[in-house]
């Protein structure tokens, strides 16, 4: 999420020197001191921390404004749903928990034979076709009981490999996502899902 990080820099920094210039004003009376210009340095880091910590963990959850200007939907949760693959054409279960601040998001994936999680996460605008995506790519580790078959194409066959989902996001409705995705077992699909909590 670079460009998040970008801009949360910019904006903290901006606000950083209105702060500092402020309290620095006020603690030398307008006088040049350096001792009162190292105290408000001091009060304008410890203020930063504190602001950028609520920021980027639950305020930019409560305002919209933010998250539709940098295409930063709050999709936290526990998402549940089905999927298709085309190794077999088979129908599968898929539970994702996806947990986020402004500058991360990390998805987790539960399915019967396996879990994944996410390693790199990006959100991104389709400007074209006015859509918002999350784009993710994991790791896929199978349970000890299917893992390491003769033959990964064997019946219940599958072994570690690694894939990138694209979610599609709609703003009127952060209850459902679309997905799809592809991996380095020559296997694509699709899903849909619901947010349960």
């Amino acid at each position: 999420m670079a460009s998040n990080y970008k801009e949360f820099i910019k904006y903290i920094s901006i606000l950083s020197i209105i702060i500092f210039i402020i309290l620095y004003y006020f603690l030398s009376k307008g006088k040049i001191d350096l001792k009162k210009c190292l105290k408000a340095i001091g009060y304008t880091s410890a203020i930063m921390v504190v602001l950028s910590f609520i920021f980027n963990q639950w305020l930019w959850k409560k305002i919209s404004l933010i998250q539709k200007y940098y295409y930063t939907p709050n999709i936290s949760g526990i998402w549940e749903g089905k999927g298709n693959s085309s190794f077999n054409n088979t129908e599968f279960d898929v539970k994702l928990s996806i947990t986020q601040t402004f500058l991360e998001t990390h998805i987790h994936g539960v399915f019967e034979k396996s879990q994944s999680d996410s390693f790199c996460s990006e959100f991104t605008y389709d400007s074209t076709h006015d859509r918002t995506y999350l784009i993710y790519s994991y790791k896929n580790e199978p349970k000890l009981e299917y893992r390491n078959k003769a033959e990964e194409n064997e019946e219940g066959g599958l072994n570690i490999h690694y894939g990138t989902t694209k979610l599609e996001i709609d703003f009127n409705d952060l209850t459902h996502l679309n997905g799809t995705y592809w991996n380095d077992r020559k296997c694509i699909g699709t899903f849909e899902l619901t947010k349960r909590k």
